[in-house]
C-alpha cells in the first residue's frame, strides 16, 4: 500500500501519455460513433483524487472535479451532492477532469481535462466544456488546445476565460453572441513550456499568472497580451516543478509553490518578489489565500501523518496554525469570496473539508460512503473472504510489505449455501494473506524511478540474492503498492497506483497476464491456488474476485456500513436493500454532450439476479454463468441502455388552496421536456400505496396529483415506469396539519395460506414425503389472534382463507376456530390456480386507508433465478425437475401485494428445507415499502417444536400479538413486535434459526390492542 498516494502529483507531468489513475470500465459498445456504456459506482462522493475546487460566488455551494471523471456540486452546509455532472466517459484517462471554474455570475461551470483517446495518439484532448450550473446540461465545447487542459480561470468580470495545459499555451476566450458556442478565441499566450499546471487572474483581471512544471512561472498583461519580465529570483524556478499558484483576495499578490517546498509571494502589477516564505519539507500541493493576510499551504506528496495544511501570515511569514483534518495528501483547495472559509480536498477517502482558516475550526465534511480496502484475506477451506479498511502505516509514505488488519468477513456461496450478509470479524481465523517469501523466493520493494519513489522497484530475490527487478513507470502505475508470490514462487502478481494489476514470471520478470478492472491504487491482494481465486482490495473502494488462472474478473464488491452490492462485469448484481442505488451505467451521448447515468435499481427487473452472481462465484466465471443461465442475451443490456429511463421531477405545488382536507398537492414536472415517456406512476405516502389519484393537469409538461397524508411528516415517493421496464423514483417531504374531523378507520384485509399436505410429493423432500405438521394450524391460529387483537383497531375485517380442508376435518376444534372467523364456504384449497386467482382478486379490494396482512406457511423452492411457493398440488416432472406449471411463481404474489393500496404486511414461513430461502424478498419489500417478517434469513431453515404446537416463527408472532411484545400502554407496535420475534426465535432455537424482517421507512403503528 502507498499511503501518500505516491506519484499522484507526479502523474500530472505524464498525463499526456500515461494511463495513470485510469478508470478501467466495462463497455458494451466500443465504437466511437455509437453510444457506449460504462459500469460505475456512485457512492455520493468522489472515489478518486479531487483535482480542483471552487466555491460559487455566493458561497453557498462548492464545485469539485476529480479523476473519477465527474463534477459534483455540493451544498456544503448539508453535506450532500446537489448534482453530479458527467461528460463523455472513455477508457483509460479519457474523461478525467483536472480543472473547474465557476463564472462570476454563477451560471456556468467550465471544465477542462483529458478528453480524448487515452493512448494519446489522436488529439485533440484539450477541449473546454461549459455546463449550465442549474441543470448540468452541456452548453458548449470550446475547441482549441490539442493536449490536456490542466487549469481554467474566469476573469473577475467574467469577460475572459483562460485555459492552459499540455501544450504550454494559454488560450483566452471572450463572450461572442455571434458564435455558435457563445465564445470566441481572443488570444493565445505562449508560456514557453510543455506543461502549464495552474493559472490565476490578478490585479482586477489585468494580469494573468501561470505556473509550469518544466519552465518556471509567467506573468502577462492581459489587455496587451504581452509577457511581463520577471526578476532574477524567478529564474531558479525554471529548473523546479511549480505546481501551486493562487492570487490574493485583493489581487495585489500571487503566490507560487514548488516541488522542493518553496513558497514565494510576487507583486501582480510588475512581477517583483514580495516575500519568500519559510521553506517546507514537502511538495507544495495547493495554495489558497484567505481573509486577514493568510495563506493556506497544503502538502502534495510524502505527507505521511505530519503534514496536511498550514496557515501562514503573508505579512511576516509566521505560521499561524496547522489544520490536520485530512488523513493523507491534500490535492486541492479554494476559499469563498471573502476568504472566511477554506475548502481542502484529499486524504484516503478523497474527502472535501470546509474549515475556518482563522481558527482551524472544522465546518463540514463532504465525502461518499465508501472507504479504501486496505487489507484482504481468504480462508479457502471454509470459503470465506475477509477485508479491512484501516491504514496499515499512517506514519509512512508506503508500506507494501505490511498486511493490514482484517475487520469484516463474507461467506462465499456454494452449491449448498447461499449468500449471507457481510459480518464483523469476531475471531482471527486462519486467513491466508499475500505471500512475500517462501523457501527460496521472496519479494521486496525498493526506491527507484526518476522521482525516487519509495516502492517504484520490485526486487525478485532467490536464495537471498536479487536476481531480477521490475521498475514501474507511468504505463503501469509508477509504484508496486501491493504484491504476492504465486505458484510456489514461480510467479508473482503486483499492482500499481492506477489500478494496474499484472502477473509476471519470477525467473524472467516478464508479464504473463493482466487482471483488468480496478480504477485506483491496489492496496492489498491474496492468491489461493486451492480456491482458484485472486482477491484484491483497492483505493477505488472495491474488493474484487478474479479467476487466478484465466485472469477473468468474476465479481466486484462494495461495502459501506449496512449497505453493500456485488456485481458482475455484465451488470448483474445482488445487493442489500439500498445497495443498488450505489452503482449504475453511464451512457455516453457523444463528446459534445453530457452523459446520462442509469442506476442499477432502475433496471432491477433485468439485472437484479442473486442466483447469477452466486453461479459466477461457484463457476469462477461471470461469462460462463451468463451463458448457462441466460443464453443468447449478449445484446439485451445494450438494447436496454440505448433506451431512456423515465425522467421527471416532483415538488410540492405552490397552490394548495383548493386541495381537500387530509391531502397535499404534488406537481410532477419535466417528463415531456426530457423526451422520455412515462407509462405509469406508482405513489407511496409514507409506507401506504395510495394508487390511482385525482390529477389536475396544469400544462403539457406538468401534472398535479392530490395525495392523502397523515398528521406530521409525510415522505411521498413517486415511481415512474415506462414500457421498457425502467423505473425512476423521486421523493418529497410534506408536513400536514391535523384536521378537526376525525379520520375514518380503514378496513383490515387478511389473507392466510397454509399448506401442510403434498399428496403428489411423497418422496421429493430428501427421499421423504413433503407433508408438514403445522402450516394449517399456524394459519388458523394467526387468523384467530388477528381477529381478536388487531381487527378492533379497524372499521371491519375481510378475510381470504386458503388452507387444506382435510387438515380441518382431522381437527374439529381447529375447524370450529376457523369457521368462527371465516364461513365454511369461503375456505378454499391452496392449489396453484386458486392461490393465483383468489389472491390477486382479493388484493385488488383494499383502498388507500386500508391495511392488508398476508400470512403464508408451507414449502418454498428456488429454481435457477426464480422462487416458487409450492401449493398443495405441486409436483415434479421427474426426480430432478419440478413441474413449474404446478407451482406458484413468487413474482406473481409479489406483484399482487405491491398493487394493493394502503399499508401492506407479509408474514412468511416458507423455509422448511434446504434451498428454500427467498433471496428476492428483502429487496422487493424494500423497493415497494412492504413490511415483511420471514421465518429465516439465508442458510438456515424454519424449525418446529411439538410442545409449542406451531412452527417457532409463527409461535413467536402469536405470542407477541397476544401481548408479550407490548412496549407501551397503547398496545403492540410494529417495532416492538419485530424486536420480540427476532429475540424469541433466536432464544427458542438456541441461535440456530434467525428470522428476517424489514420495517424500514414505515411508521411505528399499533398492530394489536393492549
Amino acid at each position: 500500500m502507498t499511503v501518500g498516494k505516491a506519484g499522484s502529483n507526479l502523474t500530472r507531468a505524464c498525463r499526456r501519455l500515461a494511463v495513470a489513475g485510469a478508470l478501467v470500465s466495462v463497455s458494451v459498445a466500443r465504437a466511437e460513433e455509437v453510444p457506449d456504456f460504462h459500469l460505475d459506482l456512485d457512492t455520493g462522493g468522489h472515489r478518486a483524487q479531487v483535482t480542483d475546487l471552487a466555491f460559487t460566488p455566493d458561497g453557498e455551494d462548492i464545485v469539485s472535479a476529480s479523476d473519477d471523471k465527474t463534477i459534483r456540486i455540493w451544498d456544503w452546509q448539508s453535506g450532500v451532492t446537489l448534482r453530479t455532472i458527467r461528460g463523455y466517459l472513455g477508457n483509460g484517462s479519457d474523461g478525467k477532469i483536472f480543472a473547474v471554474a465557476v463564472s462570476p455570475d454563477g451560471k456556468t461551470i467550465a471544465a477542462g481535462g483529458y478528453f480524448g483517446a487515452s493512448l494519446g495518439d489522436k488529439p485533440p484532448y484539450g477541449d473546454v466544456r461549459l455546463f449550465d450550473f442549474a441543470t448540468g446540461k452541456m452548453k458548449a465545447v470550446l475547441k482549441a488546445a490539442d493536449y490536456a487542459t490542466y487549469d481554467l480561470a474566469f476573469s473577475p468580470d467574467g469577460k475572459t476565460l483562460a485555459a492552459g495545459g499540455g501544450d504550454g499555451m494559454v488560450y483566452l476566450w471572450r463572450p461572442d453572441d455571434t458564435s455558435v458556442t457563445g465564445w470566441t478565441l481572443d488570444k493565445k499566450l505562449d508560456a514557453d513550456s510543455w506543461h502549464i499546471d495552474k493559472l490565476a487572474f490578478a490585479a482586477e483581471g489585468t494580469r494573468l499568472a501561470a505556473a509550469t512544471t518544466d519552465n518556471g512561472i509567467r506573468l502577462w498583461d492581459v489587455a496587451k497580451g504581452e509577457e511581463i519580465a520577471l526578476p532574477a529570483e524567478a529564474e531558479q524556478l525554471r529548473d523546479i516543478s511549480v505546481q501551486a499558484l493562487a492570487a490574493s483576495l485583493d489581487g495585489s499578490l500571487f503566490a507560487t509553490g514548488s516541488k522542493d517546498g518553496q513558497v514565494q509571494l510576487w507583486r501582480a502589477a510588475d512581477g517583483t518578489l514580495a516575500r519568500t516564505m519559510p521553506k517546507q519539507d514537502f511538495l507544495i500541493g495547493s495554495l489558497t489565500f484567505a481573509k486577514g493576510s493568510r495563506l493556506v499551504v497544503s502538502c502534495g506528496y510524502r505527507c505521511a501523518d505530519k503534514h496536511r495544511s498550514t496557515v501562514w501570515n503573508t505579512d511576516n511569514g509566521q505560521k499561524l496554525l496547522d489544520y490536520s483534518g485530512h488523513d493523507g495528501t491534500v490535492y486541492a483547495s479554494a476559499a469563498n469570496a471573502d476568504g472566511s472559509l477554506v475548502a481542502t480536498a484529499g486524504g484516503t477517502r478523497n474527502a472535501i473539508q470546509v474549515w475556518d482558516p482563522a481558527t482551524g475550526e472544522h465546518k463540514a465534511l463532504l465525502q461518499g460512503l465508501g472507504e479504501p480496502v486496505t487489507s484482504v484475506g481468504i480462508d479457502a477451506a471454509h470459503g470465506v473472504i475477509a477485508w479491512g479498511n484501516a491504514n496499515p502505516c499512517p506514519d509512512r509514505v508506503a508500506c507494501p510489505e505490511k498486511q493490514g488488519t482484517l475487520s469484516n468477513v463474507l461467506i462465499l456461496p456454494t452449491t449448498e449455501r447461499f449468500f449471507d450478509d457481510p459480518q464483523p470479524l469476531t475471531e482471527p481465523g486462519s486467513f491466508a494473506r499475500a505471500v512475500l517469501a517462501d523457501e527460496h523466493w521472496s519479494l521486496r520493494a525498493a526506491t527507484g524511478g526518476k522521482d525516487a519513489l519509495e516502492n517504484a522497484v520490485l526486487e525478485i530475490v532467490h536464495d537471498g540474492k536479487a536476481v531480477r527487478s521490475i521498475e514501474n513507470d507511468a504505463t503501469d502505475g509508477f509504484v508496486h503498492s501491493a504484491f504476492t508470490l504465486i505458484d510456489d514462487g514461480l510467479g508473482l502478481i503486483t499492482g500499481g497506483n492506477d489500478g494496474t494489476l499484472l502477473e509476471y514470471k519470477a525467473a524472467t520478470a516478464r508479464v504473463s497476464g493482466e487482471f483488468t478492472g480496478h480504477t485506483g491504487e491496489i492496496n492489498a491482494m491474496v492468491a489461493s491456488e486451492k480456491a482458484g481465486l485472486l482477491v484484491t482490495g483497492s483505493a477505488d473502494q472495491t474488493l474484487r474476485l478474479w479467476n487466478l488462472k484465466t485472469h477473468e474478473l468474476i465479481v466486484s464488491m462494495f461495502f459501506a456500513g449496512p449497505q453493500w452490492i456485488a456485481w458482475m462485469p455484465q451488470g448483474y448484481y445482488y445487493s442489500s436493500d439500498e445497495g443498488d442505488k450505489l452503482i449504475g451505467w453511464q451512457v455516453n451521448q457523444g463528446r459534445d454532450h453530457e452523459g446520462r447515468f442509469i442506476r442499477a435499481g432502475q433496471l432491477k427487473k433485468y439485472l437484479w439476479s442473486p442466483e447469477m452472481v452466486r453461479r459466477a462465484i461457484i463457476l469462477r466465471s461471470a461469462r460462463q454463468a451468463v451463458e448457462e443461465m441466460r443464453p443468447g442475451v449478449d445484446n439485451e443490456l445494450q438494447k436496454l441502455l440505448q433506451r431512456k429511463p423515465p425522467e421527471f421531477g416532483i415538488r410540492l405545488a405552490e397552490d394548495q388552496a383548493k386541495v381537500r382536507d387530509g391531502y397535499v398537492a404534488v406537481e410532477i414536472t419535466g417528463a415531456r421536456e426530457a423526451g422520455t415517456d412515462v407509462s405509469g406512476f406508482s405513489i407511496l405516502s409514507n409506507s401506504r400505496n395510495v394508487g390511482d389519484l385525482t390529477a389536475r393537469s396544469v400544462d403539457g409538461n406538468s401534472t398535479i396529483v392530490e395525495i392523502p397524508v397523515e398528521d406530521g411528516k409525510n415522505t411521498i415517493r413517486i415511481t415512474g415506469t415506462n414500457e421498457y421496464g425502467y423505473l425512476t423514483e423521486r421523493s418529497v417531504t410534506a408536513l400536514a396539519r391535523k384536521t378537526e374531523k376525525a379520520e375514518a378507520k380503514g378496513k383490515l384485509y387478511v389473507a392466510v395460506i397454509g399448506v401442510d399436505k403434498y399428496p403428489f410429493l411423497t418422496d421429493a423432500c430428501s427421499g421423504h414425503a413433503c407433508d408438514l405438521r403445522y402450516p394449517v394450524d399456524d394459519a388458523t391460529e394467526f387468523l384467530k389472534v388477528i381477529a381478536q387483537k388487531s381487527a378492533p383497531l379497524f372499521s371491519s375485517m375481510e378475510t381470504l382463507v386458503l388452507i387444506n380442508r382435510g387438515a380441518l376435518d382431522e381437527a374439529p376444534d381447529k375447524a370450529k376456530q376457523a369457521y368462527a372467523v371465516a364461513s365454511a364456504d369461503t375456505i378454499m384449497e391452496p392449489d396453484s390456480d386458486t392461490i393465483d386467482d383468489q389472491l390477486a382478486d382479493f388484493l385488488d379490494r383494499p383502498g388507500e386507508h386500508d391495511t392488508t396482512i398476508i400470512f403464508v406457511a408451507g414449502h418454498g423452492i428456488n429454481i435457477n433465478e426464480d422462487y416458487y411457493f409450492i401449493p398443495t398440488d405441486g409436483r415434479k416432472q421427474d426426480a430432478e425437475r419440478w413441474k413449474r406449471s404446478s407451482l406458484v411463481d413468487w413474482s406473481d404474489i409479489q406483484k399482487s401485494v405491491e398493487r394493493a393500496k394502503g399499508m401492506r404486511f407479509m408474514l412468511l414461513d416458507t423455509c422448511h428445507a434446504a434451498n428454500a430461502f427467498n433471496p428476492r424478498l428483502e429487496k422487493d419489500a424494500q423497493d415497494a415499502r412492504i413490511v415483511v417478517f420471514s421465518a429465516t434469513a439465508a442458510n438456515n431453515t424454519a424449525a418446529e417444536l411439538p410442545e409449542l404446537g406451531h412452527g417457532i416463527f409463527t409461535y413467536s408472532i402469536l405470542e407477541g400479538l397476544r401481548g408479550k411484545a407490548r412496549t407501551s400502554d397503547g398496545g403492540v407496535t410494529l417495532f416492538g413486535l419485530a424486536d420480540f420475534i427476532s429475540r424469541e426465535v433466536v432464544r427458542l432455537t438456541a441461535s440456530k434459526q434467525k428470522p428476517f424482517y424489514y420495517v424500514g421507512g414505515v411508521e411505528n403503528i399499533v398492530l394489536a390492542e393492549p
